[in-house]
């Protein structure tokens, strides 16, 4: 083991619980429960192998405690049935061999950020918009009905310890009911559970109160709210420091702390632009405030943890999407393999977005989440031989899952060197997670023996490929470059080839045309850099197809760096001082730059690819040279097409 990370494998504690290492995996949805919200099988296996990675402790996802109150869930299984604790036991069973503890996350969802309801009710402390919906409002609680969420917790948790959890965690976060207690934009109460501090704090108060009565002096009791909002009218960092000193008094063991509520998601999950363990400082300040270990959570690194433990910043590291990315992470720091750590990019893409779209969380770097036991990597007994053509991520992903199964491979790349256009895209200091993957695939494919050949153009009637088995084909695209006047002209840049080969002869006054995402990207990249830099787009907005969460924050960085926007504007012509530029109304208009960066996208290279698979009926073509699409699409193309070849 690295020296440097000694300490985060420090037996310590929560409560009277032992851990055996500092980190512990993030409460995350998997959306993939049953119909009740019952734990099924991929779900546990995919926990397994968590477990079997090394994590000191794993949060399951938020176990909804009641049907009752939060009528959006009416037909999940709540706590206390017999179904539930069957299934919980189950994965506590098949986890109990492994040095990790587990916690269960007790949720009470509803307020304004719980589902529309089937009866069109959802209860919190006042009436306020839903955020899914604002035309529907909920309803504010009754005395009576505030008085039966401490008693549904206690019943949970004594549940959850009977079944044989090591500790619970209460879910104060993320704008649900008991946010919404804790916050003055969202509770308008004049009662006892309104208008200070103290009566805000109230009832997660007595829900911790009821719940150690409930479970007895010596069983841990974690809770997890947000340090801060990060919008106006939201909870402060100060406003924060004052309920978890009431929270400490209660009986809490340790304070999970994240940031954001949906109205700042971007710091609910924050996306490479904010850099790593963004919300540290809070952890530092709250640890300031109660004598009880702090768990901090936001893209949490090696080196961020490592620095923050010797700085006295936090005591325990909360990490979700590194460990879907590579379960088993912990196991290979410990095992001093740091370089076998498979890189999180930070992209939200599956991991986040896919229950956005009613989809099971996965990986854009890792295919194999919940589907652990369904894709498992076996060596072959009839190895083939595998010709990968291009050295793009989709490619390097192909030949390196090939490899691993036991087959012949080699990969062949035009250029000097591998990456395509991920080795432009990962040139941003707020991409250096995707230069890590970048640099993880090329070091695996080492490893496994892939045989690389560099500044090998292949075609369909290149005689390197004759004898393949099989040929995946992952091209790629080229630049798309419209016929615009002055286009070709010497101040004009292509996006890539000014990432990776003309740099130096870009100017302090810059124009990027085109507002998609690599363009966005780029003009952050060089006003970080302090150039005064502009983005042209005939679209109304830019960065259109950039997932939300990633969205609400570049544009934010765009904004603070004082990216000026030129949206709704078609571009005439490039000229020695700039752009001409069209509005919709027909108004012409030069925008002045020394340089100007072209960003308008790719072409498929389908035609050669085509050409390959006509010849050889065995090829399979995948990423952009088949549909242009982010990393994660041509990475998971890659995996599975290798994992395919029997």
């Amino acid at each position: 083991m690295n020296p440097k990370y000694k300490k985060l494998f420090e037996r310590s504690y929560i409560g009277k619980m032992p851990l055996s290492n500092k980190f512990i995996m993030c409460s995350m949805t998997t959306h993939a429960g049953d119909s009740g919200g019952l734990l099924l099988d991929d779900q546990i296996d995919y926990f397994e192998e968590r477990a079997r990675g090394g994590v000191g402790m794993i949060v399951l996802e938020g176990q909804f405690i009641s049907s009752h109150i939060d009528r959006s869930l009416a037909r999940m299984t709540a706590s206390g049935t017999t179904e539930q604790s069957l299934r919980w036991h189950m994965a506590i069973e098949r986890l109990r061999g492994f040095n990790a503890k587990l916690c269960n996350q007790l949720v009470v969802g509803s307020g304004r950020n719980g589902g529309v309801a089937i009866d069109n009710a959802l209860p919190a402390p006042s009436v306020v918009p839903l955020f899914s919906d604002p035309t529907k409002k909920t309803y504010a609680m009754t005395k009576e009905q505030i008085h039966e969420i401490p008693k549904t917790y206690a019943i949970s948790a004594l549940t959850s310890k009977n079944t044989g959890f090591d500790c619970i965690e209460i879910h104060g976060h993320g704008g649900y009911l008991i946010d919404t207690f804790m916050m003055k934009l969202w509770n308008h109460r004049t009662d006892e559970y309104g208008g200070s501090t103290e009566n805000m704090a109230r009832l997660p108060v007595e829900i911790v109160k009821a719940v150690r009565e409930a479970v007895g002096p010596d069983y841990p009791i974690i809770f997890r709210m947000a340090s801060q909002h990060h919008f106006k009218g939201g909870r402060t960092l100060d406003e924060s420091l004052e309920i978890i000193k009431l929270l400490d008094a209660a009986g809490v063991d340790a304070f999970d702390i994240d940031a954001g509520a949906y109205e700042t998601w971007d710091w609910m999950f924050p996306p490479a632009y904010y850099g790593d363990a963004p919300s540290m400082d809070d952890a530092a300040a709250i640890k300031k405030a109660t004598g009880k270990p702090v768990l901090i959570s936001n893209n949490i690194t090696l080196d961020s943890a490592a620095e923050a433990l010797e700085k006295g910043k936090s005591d325990f590291f909360m990490i979700g999407r590194q460990l879907i990315a590579d379960p088993h992470m912990i196991r290979k720091v410990l095992e001093g393999r740091e370089d076998d750590i498979r890189p999180c990019i930070r992209c939200n893409e599956y991991c986040i977005g896919g229950p956005f779209k009613g989809r099971r969380i996965s990986c854009s770097v890792n295919p194999q989440v919940l589907q652990e036991k369904a894709f498992k990597l076996e060596k072959t007994d009839s190895p083939k031989n595998v010709a990968v053509i291009g050295g793009g991520p989709g490619g390097l992903e192909a030949a390196r899952v090939a490899a691993a199964k036991g087959h012949n491979v080699t990969l062949y790349e035009k250029a000097g060197a591998l990456g395509g256009q991920v080795a432009a895209a990962a040139t941003p200091p707020f991409k250096s997670q995707l230069n890590k993957y970048l640099q993880y695939l090329i070091r695996q494919n080492k490893k496994l023996g892939v045989r690389i050949r560099l500044n090998a153009e292949i075609n369909e009637n290149s005689p390197e490929i004759a004898n393949a088995d099989q040929i995946i084909a992952a091209i790629g695209a080229k630049p798309l470059m419209p016929p615009i006047k002055g286009i070709d002209g010497e101040n004009v840049i292509e996006v890539i080839d000014a990432h990776l080969h003309r740099r130096s002869e870009i100017g302090n006054k810059v124009i990027v045309a085109g507002g998609g995402l690599s363009g966005c990207d780029f003009a952050l990249e060089l006003a970080m850099e302090g150039k005064d830099v502009s983005i042209v787009e005939m679209l109304e907005e830019v960065a259109v197809n950039a997932m939300i969460i990633n969205r609400s924050a570049l544009l934010k960085k765009l904004a603070e760096y004082k990216v000026q926007l030129y949206k709704g504007k078609k571009i005439l012509e490039f000229t020695n001082d700039g752009v001409i530029v069209e509005s919709k109304d027909g108004g012409k208009q030069e925008i002045q730059a020394d340089t100007v960066i072209v960003s308008f996208g790719a072409q498929p290279l389908k035609y050669l690819a085509d050409k390959i698979c006509d010849k050889y009926p065995t090829t399979k073509a995948i990423g952009d040279c088949a549909s242009i699409g982010q990393v994660g699409e041509a990475v998971r193309a890659g995996f599975y097409a290798a994992w395919a070849i029997d």
